[in-house]
């Protein structure tokens, strides 16, 4: 009989305990499904490249482009249209008589094809191609910079946000904030990419 109070005030006892780590299992469960969810950084890299339209086979495009214009024949057209009036002179009797006309016309169509084949080898769209090119390089490189330094400033923030066991503490509402602030230059440099993957949009 004394056996069986103690198993009754051991379990009492250790109720608690039970009832807290199961109300915390949803919690972690919630937070490893949140960071699957989120698309890793080649994802958004790709995305960024893509809503930047600064993919490099834009680029071999163009040159493909600039190559096959040597093909494409430079025609000209044209339209030439004349008129003649006819005056014919007659003599008779010491008299002279002017006749006038008919008038005779003249129509005609012209057209001419001309190909440059020097523009296989090199033509003048290749210098503004290469300085286009220069161009989208370095507008790439920022963007990847940009997107680069927000994701893992926004992961370093959220492992601190784990770390944290007050949520409602001061330290842990900045962060929550800047993690947003940082979900928003993302979204920004991708189109939204990253709110759609985790389910925002």
């Amino acid at each position: 009989m004394r056996y069986s109070k103690y198993v009754l005030v051991i379990q009492v006892l250790l109720l608690p305990l039970s009832t807290f780590t199961r109300a915390q299992e949803p919690i972690a469960a919630q937070t490893i499904k949140i960071s699957k969810d989120e698309p890793t950084i080649c994802e958004l890299q790709r995305a960024a490249i893509k809503y930047a339209e600064v993919e490099p086979n834009k680029i071999l495009n163009w040159r493909r482009q600039a190559a096959l214009k040597a093909f494409m024949p430079e025609v000209s057209v044209g339209y030439d249209t004349d008129t003649y009036r006819t005056i014919d002179a007659y003599n008779y009797g010491g008299k002279t008589t002017y006749a006038v006309g008919p008038d005779d016309g003249a129509k005609g169509w012209d057209v001419s094809a001309s190909w440059d084949l020097g523009d296989l080898i090199y033509n003048d769209d290749q210098t503004s191609i290469d300085s286009r090119s220069k161009l989208m390089v370095q507008l790439r490189n920022d963007v990847l910079d940009q997107l680069n330094a927000a994701y893992f400033e926004r992961k370093k923030l959220q492992k601190q946000l784990d770390k944290l066991p007050d949520k409602t503490s001061e330290a842990y509402l900045e962060r929550e904030i800047k993690v947003e602030e940082l979900t928003a230059t993302i979204d920004g440099l991708t189109g939204g990419y990253l709110s759609r993957r985790m389910g925002k949009e």
